[in-house]
């Protein structure tokens, strides 16, 4: 296990690794959590954040540079980290 608290590569889509500033949305907009974004795939990205106990099972993801808005889930949290998965997946044609 490694300082995150992960076990092992379980993603189905290729992650690009480094480092963004984002904010962790309630699903009804009312709370904001500052996160930085890391091990983002098609499919789902680790979010760093201060408090995991705050974020909401059910988020919206905003990535400072970037227009898209993204649904996701909560899929597993530590004290330090929050694994999401996005509702719906970039498709590739």
């Amino acid at each position: 296990m490694d300082i995150l608290g992960q076990e092992g590569e379980r993603r189905d889509a290729q992650r690009q690794t480094g480092l963004k500033s984002g904010f962790a949305l309630s699903h009804d907009g009312t709370k904001r959590d500052a996160c930085v974004v890391t091990n983002m795939s098609r499919s789902g990205a680790l979010l760093l954040v201060e408090q995991p106990r705050d974020i909401d099972k059910q988020l919206v993801l905003l990535i400072d540079g970037e227009k898209q808005r993204r649904a996701a889930r909560v899929v597993w949290r530590t004290e330090a980290a929050v694994a999401v998965s996005f509702l719906t997946a970039d498709q590739d044609d």
